[in-house]
């Protein structure tokens, strides 16, 4: 019975950890992709006022 709640415990933790890991992956491809957005804007802003 101690084993199995452990073996639980495990499980539980186990998938919190993937959902907190999953939820950075997340975060971090959406923080790419905004930067490679402002990037983008930025670049074109400078070539068309300053070539």
């Amino acid at each position: 019975d101690k084993f199995f709640r452990i073996g639980n415990f495990m499980k539980y933790s186990h998938s919190k950890a993937m959902a907190v890991f999953y939820k950075i992956v997340k975060l971090a491809k959406n923080g790419v992709l905004m930067i490679i957005h402002i990037y983008a804007k930025v670049s074109y802003y400078f070539k068309k006022t300053f070539a």
